[in-house]
This record gives structure tokens, C-alpha cells and sequence, in this order.
């Protein structure tokens, strides 16, 4: 059997084609795929003939990336589809917690992001969401919940009403027992992550404090007080030239202690001496200035003091009298 040849004319190509009697040769329509493009790109493609498919930027392919012209001048598998791509938008927050998606900048479908909460909080619900085709997040968000507190000891003490179980922010009391007290007050504050505050409640057997403490330079009001019990509170004030620091009172504790930090007296000081146009003062080499050192100004050459010689930095801190000018002679200025 003689084969024949028949020469196909496309466009300025010309295809030659051997075929067999009684057989035609099978092509395939062009592969046209939107926003896709096709390699190797010819002008036709007959069996056996195949192509490879990618989408243009912003397009995702759906289905393969491959296609064979068949005999039946149909490809296969059938051409693939170049879809826009779908994105999601930036993750919610949650109150008190995290997601995995902070560093990204788009969220393609497909894409997981995990929450997780900060300590002192659990997670509740789902741990974590999908951008799903139609680019919206799959499922409910989950929500951070404080760990809650359990019932505390008290030690010569107990809870007042007592609950099965206390949440972040609930706020318990508690009694002490006869001849004890609390220091300070008897409620305690649940804060996350399971933490009292206080973290210790105690009741302190009550004891009578002895004299208050005595500070440098000071004195208090409760000299002339037989007996101190809890709750009882001394001032204390600052002999003239001294200064109080720290809180004026102090109180009698429930353990026989007074509060702590006790004041205390610190010495008056002056600012240093203001200066005066063309004079000076003796006050230039000093460091500090207690209550009592003077200071005497003078003038430089053809300038005469008018005004008070000297000035005292006195008890309250301030220096006294107004200060003096240097003034110019007449002479200098001749």
C-alpha cells in the first residue's frame, strides 16, 4: 500500500501530511484558555500534540496543568480554567490573644490561621480559621476567657461564702477568728491566670504595738498614749529647718508592728545664690547651702554696691532680703 501526501496550506505555513489510504488526519481546535496562556503555541495542533497551561498574574488554574490532542480531536483532559484568585481579608483579633497571620500580607484560599491566647487566658472555641473560596474566614472566631481562681486558705481565718468557683475580676471576703485580724483588708481580687490579690490571706493574732519609732531630728504625737492597738495611727513632724519625707503617719498593725515605711526629717537646703550683673557673690565654690550660711556679694572695679551686703538662707528654704546691684561711678564712665 502506497502512502499518500497531502499539503496543507495555514496561513503563510504549509503543513505536509503523510497519511494512509482510507485514514484522515485528526486535529484539535486552538487551546484557548482565558486569562491563561498556552505552551508550545503553534498555529494547529494535531494528535499526540500537547500543550502545558499557566494563568496570568492574579488568575489561579483550576484543573491540570497539562492537555493531549486525542484522536477524537477533543483534548484531554479537558483544557484547564484560569479563575481570578481569591484572597481573604486580614484575620480578626481577638481580646487577650494571637494569630499566626500577623506577618502576612494577603491571605489566599486555602490559607489556615491559628489563635492562641496571652497567659493567664484559655481558648475557647476554634483554634483555628480558613479563607474559604468564596474569600470570607470558615467558622466562628474563638474568644480568650481569663482563667479563673480557686477557693484560697486563710490562714486563722475563712472565706466568707464561699463559691464553687471564682472568675477573673470576682472579689471574695473573708472572717478572721477571734483575737485574729487582717493587716490590711479583708478582701482578696481573682486575677487572670489564676492568681489572687493578695496572694497570701492572713489573719494576724492582735497584739499591742510598742512605742512608735523614733525619726532624727522629728517627732510624733503619741507620747503622751499609754497604749497602742490596732488601728491606731501617731503623726510626726520636723524640727525648724527640716523637711518631712515619706507619709506623715503611721499605724498600728494587727501583728503588734507599726507601717512601714516609717518618714523621715532631711535638713532644709537653699537653691544656690542668684547672681548680679557686674558682681559677685562668696557662695561660688559651694556645693549645698544649709538653713544659716551667708552669703555677701561685692562688685567688680568702678561699680559700687547699693542694697544688702549679704543674704541668709533661712528655715524654709528661701534666701532672705532682696538682693543688692552694683552700679556704675561716675568716674568709670568718664
Amino acid at each position: 500500500m502506497v502512502p499518500t501526501f497531502t499539503l496543507c496550506l495555514l496561513g503563510s505555513s504549509a503543513l505536509l501530511l503523510s497519511t494512509m489510504p482510507g485514514a484522515q488526519a485528526a486535529w484539535c481546535p486552538f487551546p484557548r484558555v482565558p486569562h491563561g496562556r498556552v505552551s508550545p503555541r503553534h498555529y494547529s495542533y494535531q494528535t499526540w500534540d500537547t500543550v502545558s497551561v499557566t494563568c496570568n498574574p492574579g488568575y489561579t488554574l483550576r484543573g491540570p496543568g497539562r492537555s493531549t490532542c486525542g484522536a477524537a480531536s477533543r483534548w484531554d483532559p479537558p483544557l484547564p480554567e484560569c479563575k481570578k484568585e481569591v484572597t481573604c481579608p486580614r484575620p480578626p483579633s481577638i481580646a487577650n490573644g494571637l494569630h499566626t497571620g500577623l506577618s502576612s500580607g494577603s491571605f489566599s484560599r486555602g490559607v489556615t490561621v491559628s489563635y492562641s491566647c496571652r497567659e493567664g487566658f484559655e481558648l475557647l472555641g476554634n483554634e483555628s480559621i480558613t479563607c474559604t473560596d468564596s474569600g470570607r474566614w470558615s467558622r466562628t472566631l474563638p474568644r480568650c476567657e481569663a482563667i479563673g481562681c480557686q477557693v484560697p486558705e486563710v490562714q486563722n481565718g475563712k472565706v466568707h461564702n464561699v463559691q464553687s468557683t471564682y472568675r477573673a475580676g470576682d472579689t471574695l471576703h473573708f472572717d478572721c477568728h477571734p483575737g485574729h485580724a487582717a493587716e490590711g483588708s479583708d478582701e482578696a481580687r481573682c486575677q487572670p491566670g489564676g492568681i489572687w490579690d493578695p496572694p497570701l490571706l492572713v489573719c494576724h493574732r492582735v497584739r499591742p504595738c510598742p512605742m512608735p519609732p523614733e525619726v532624727a531630728n522629728g517627732n510624733h504625737n503619741g507620747r503622751d498614749t499609754e497604749g497602742f492597738t490596732m488601728g491606731m495611727s501617731v503623726q510626726y513632724t520636723c524640727d525648724p529647718g527640716y523637711y518631712l519625707v515619706g507619709n506623715a503617719a503611721v499605724t498600728c498593725r494587727a501583728s503588734g508592728n507599726w507601717s512601714q515605711p516609717r518618714p523621715r526629717c532631711e535638713e532644709v537646703t537653699c537653691p544656690r545664690p542668684p547672681s548680679i550683673a557686674n558682681g559677685l557673690h562668696t557662695g561660688l565654690s559651694s556645693g549645698s547651702f544649709s538653713r544659716g550660711v551667708t552669703v555677701s556679694y561685692s562688685c567688680r572695679e568702678g561699680f559700687e554696691l547699693l542694697g544688702n551686703e549679704s543674704i541668709t538662707c533661712t528655715d524654709s528654704g528661701r534666701w532672705s532680703r532682696t538682693l543688692p546691684r552694683c552700679e556704675g561711678l561716675w568716674g568709670a564712665l568718664s
